[in-house]
């Protein structure tokens, strides 16, 4: 018999023997009133009172025990905040299905306001917003109202955070339909459709988990309206404006077991349908492993980006499709279909002179103007199945990633005039499996896999040729190819087991994972007569770069009472790198033992206060882009290659974090410490030469350190119906540069403000101000030099005003103004107004409204960069002023 035989009767034996002792018991619990009651404690108790087994009731009330069976004579014991605790006796048959209805107690409480209960109200440790109470008449969807929330904060690019802390998933209705891609729903999910704006304070979904993690994880729940629940939601909207289009069609369904996004949009006004498509979730799954990204190699310049909303600056023909739907089915299986693709087409124009202050006095200048067309054919498709009950969870998700861009056009440094054109294409299949399974009442086995193959072709032409006396003995020639190809096997592998008694949590793991990167890469020239030869041995790349690793991971989790915990954690890895190239000096072969220690510490501290501390020691090591030898032309004025041993970095962080939250009173405010020390066996040094830049990275022991502080509070008054804001940060880091063989140690401090002030001043208007001041200041010696000292301040000022000058008609105007002033430079200023006008004609289910976008018609954003070694002049041509009607209704 084999030993695979052997092993499968073990188990199955092993298995049988397990459940044949358990007894399994299900029930609802609910109040006098007929609704579910969320988290309860249910206790299975013997006939002295001692707890046998404890579990929750999830969202619908429902919970189910397994535990070992000795005894008959037992009971269920339900306790729940707020109501009376009840004691049920068992049956004496498993097979009923118990129905327990708890009573209500009612207590006075003294920080309850009652004037709030309308607006928020907390279960448990789930945060509820009335989306009725802070829901304005001008809001669309309900990505519009979100950032007002008290307690909760909207970036730039719609990642929410709630107290200062990042959240992983928006859920629709308690079903993940989107994971890290949530702008699709906070962008398009109507805000009539939705009840109430939920904060899963520690979110933890995967049902067989419950007991044996902390959970720490922040997610939204978008609480649907009945009526949202019996029909499909189909919205859709036409623009058209100068020289501007903007339209969109949306379908929405939220059924209890089919749920789907699907929406089709097209825009050039700016509006970037990228970000919305973009994954800005923190990763929360339950393997803890993440999907390998490739460095691309080349580019055709180093972009700089206008400090100012997209809107004002990007020049694009955005096309996007969406297809999201979800399946439910009554056995806690659920499958999911997420396809996107995006067409885009951008137009870059810029201007800058940038000037480097070198040792010696020198200083090398650069005249950069460039007029470049980047277009992209992106399509992503994943597809899910997962299971997830109190005994079993399966998950298994495969990706296809194919995105295709090109860049193409003319650019001129120093009045030398050339083009360019960067095709690039990346392919990536890969799927995620985990598998968690209950044993007995106190043990779970988990499995894990990770499986991804990708690849990465990319290829950058210049003509007429540039760099003479670097690729072709000073001597002109017509045209300059640089090829790099990539090609990488990524695999990870894991088993762990998790047992826990008492108040204790123990974890073992034990994994491989291997990776196997492949880079090619030649630099062709065409010369006068047409003929493509390499330029040399010494701009070729062909290196083979492989990681095998052992690891394991040990942890111990202690619970304290009120939801504190203390876990210490250790993932030792034992790595085997081995590489090769067409050099002897590129080959190696290391292997490593890494502790990779983790302490973390957590404190609940009464109903609203809870403190966080975290230290972690982290080894990582470099890929193939770190140890390539071969000379390769990343962008038309800079040469990379690297004379380094294998980059290895060591990172230890220390986190300190105070969060306190009082939501019925609507008082927020976090203070967090951070200290990152990293250690590098390396450093890239820069060598600048009139019009060329080689970078290399070296053999040299390099350190830098990182302090931050920084404070988040918001408050609604009650008083005088205004929802402030306010968040302050402070930071210090120090480091090392190193240009044109000066190493050039640097200190830079950054000190920021900003808040916020939102009030009706009467029934039908409200003002918004936003205001954000800051200082940045860099310190740099150069060997042998004084320390050279430069500065940035910056201000910005938002106003909105909002006015429903009828039930029908509702005017609302922004004044956007930014001011930044440079060290011994003149300030630069922008200033902004944008227009919009809703009109609702009488009983229609649609409406019109009228945008106008930089209405002053501000032609050209200027920036000015100047530190110890470097003065940069920025500029690009700004949209020019667009007025667009649209037309929305719904179908």
């Amino acid at each position: 018999m084999s030993i695979k035989r052997l092993f499968l009767i073990f188990y199955l034996l092993f298995s049988a023997s397990q459940l044949s002792a358990q007894t399994s018991i299900s029930g609802l619990v609910k109040d006098s009133i007929g609704d579910p009651v969320e988290g309860a404690s249910v206790t299975i108790v013997d006939k002295d009172g001692a707890g046998i087994v404890f579990e929750k009731t999830d969202h619908k009330g429902v919970f189910k025990c397994r535990f070992q069976n000795t005894s008959a004579q037992f009971s269920i014991k339900i306790t729940a905040l707020g109501y009376q605790q009840s004691i049920v006796p068992f049956a004496g048959s498993t097979d009923e299905r118990y129905v327990i209805i708890l009573k209500k107690i009612v207590r006075q409480l003294q920080e309850v306001v009652i004037k709030s209960d309308s607006k928020i109200s907390l279960s448990s440790d789930t945060l509820k917003y009335n989306v009725k109470a802070f829901a304005d008449k001008n809001d669309r969807v309900i990505a519009d109202l979100i950032g007002r929330l008290p307690g909760i904060q909207v970036d730039e690019k719609g990642a929410i955070s709630y107290n200062g802390k990042r959240i992983n998933n928006v859920y629709i209705d308690g079903d993940n339909l989107l994971s890290g891609r949530y702008r699709l729903a906070t962008n398009n999910v109507p805000v009539g459709a939705v009840a109430q704006v939920q904060v899963i304070e520690r979110d933890q979904p995967v049902k067989a988990l419950n007991g044996y993690v902390v959970a720490n994880n922040v997610s939204l729940n978008l609480k649907l309206t009945d009526s949202a629940r019996t029909m499909s939601i189909n919205t859709g909207h036409i623009g058209l404006g100068n020289k501007a289009y903007h339209a969109e069609l949306n379908n929405l369904i939220f059924q209890q077991k089919l749920k789907g996004i699907n929406n089709l949009k097209t825009n050039n006004i700016g509006e970037n349908l990228e970000i919305e498509n973009a994954d800005i979730g923190l990763s929360g799954n339950v393997s803890e492993m993440n999907l390998r990204s490739p460095r691309p190699y080349l580019s055709m310049q180093n972009e700089t980006l206008p400090a100012i909303a997209e809107q004002y600056y990007l020049m694009n023909n955005d096309n996007a499709a969406n297809i999201n739907t979800l399946f439910k089915f009554k056995t806690d299986w659920s499958m999911r279909l997420n396809v996107a693709t995006l067409q885009l087409k951008r137009k870059n124009r810029y201007y800058n002179r940038l000037n480097y202050f070198l040792p010696g006095a020198d200083t090398i200048s650069y005249d950069e103007a460039q007029n470049s067309t980047f277009k992209l054919n992106h399509w992503q498709v994943q597809a899910q199945v997962e299971k997830n009950s109190n005994s079993i969870y399966l998950r298994s998700v495969t990706r296809i990633d194919i995105p295709k861009w090109d860049r193409i056009g003319n650019t001129a440094q120093n009045g030398q005039g050339f083009k360019q054109n960067q095709p690039s294409s990346y392919s990536s299949l890969s799927n995620e499996t985990n598998l968690i399974k209950a044993l007995g009442v106190s043990n779970i086995l988990q499995y894990n896999s990770l499986l991804q193959y990708y690849k990465l072709n990319e290829a950058l032409t210049i003509l007429s040729g540039i760099q003479e006396n670097i690729v072709n003995d000073s001597i002109g020639y017509l045209k300059l190819d640089q090829h790099a190809r990539t090609r990488n096997i990524f695999i990870n592998q894991s088993v762990t087991y998790k047992t826990k008694f008492d108040q204790f949590i123990l974890s073992a793991s034990f994994g491989l994972l291997y990776e196997r990167n492949k880079l090619n890469s030649v630099l062709y020239k065409t010369d006068s007569s047409m003929v493509i030869s390499s330029v040399g041995n010494q701009f070729n790349n062909d290196v083979v770069f492989s990681n095998l690793g052992f690891f394991g991971k040990v942890s111990a989790i202690y619970l304290f009472e009120k939801r504190s915990s203390v876990s210490i954690e250790a993932s030792p890895t034992y790595s085997f790198i081995h590489y090769t190239g067409q050099k002897k000096a590129a080959s190696g072969k290391n292997a490593w033992f890494l502790p990779n220690p983790i302490v973390e510490f957590r404190k609940r501290t009464g109903n609203y206060a809870e403190t966080n501390f975290r230290y972690s020691r982290q080894t990582e090591f470099g890929q193939v882009n770190d140890i390539y030898q071969g000379t390769m032309l990343v962008n038309y004025r800079q040469f990379n290659f690297n004379d380094a041993p294998l980059p290895k970095t060591n990172i230890n962080s220390m986190g300190l974090r105070y969060a306190y939250r009082k939501p019925l009173k609507m008082f927020f405010y976090n203070l967090n410490f951070n200290f990152d020390q990293t250690k590098q066996n390396f450093i890239n040094t820069y060598t600048l030469d009139s019009g060329l830049t080689k970078s290399v990275a070296i053999d040299f022991k390099n350190r830098t350190d990182r302090y931050a502080l920084s404070a988040n509070l918001s408050k609604y008054l009650f008083f005088l119906s205004t929802n402030v804001s306010a968040s302050g940060n402070l930071s210090l880091q120090k480091g090392n540069s190193f240009y044109n063989g000066q190493i050039s140690p640097y200190h830079s401090y950054v000190v920021s403000f900003s808040g916020t002030a939102r009030r009706k001043v009467f029934s039908k208007a409200t003002v918004s101000v936003t205001a954000e001041t800051g200082k940045f200041i860099n310190e740099q010696k150069i060997s042998g030099s004084a320390v050279t000292k430069n500065a940035t301040d910056l201000k910005k000022i938002k106003v909105e005003w909002q006015h429903n000058l009828t039930t029908q008609l509702l005017f609302g105007v922004s004044y956007k103004f930014s001011w930044y002033k440079q060290s011994l430079q003149n300030p630069v200023a922008n200033y902004f107004i944008d227009l919009n006008l809703k009109y609702t004609p009488a009983k229609w289910k649609s409406y019109f409204e009228l945008n106008g976008i930089n209405l002053i018609n501000q032609a050209v954003y200027k920036q000015i960069v100047f530190n110890s070694n470097q003065l940069s002049v920025f500029q690009m041509p700004l949209r020019a002023r667009t007025v667009l009607l649209k037309y929305a209704f719904s179908f």
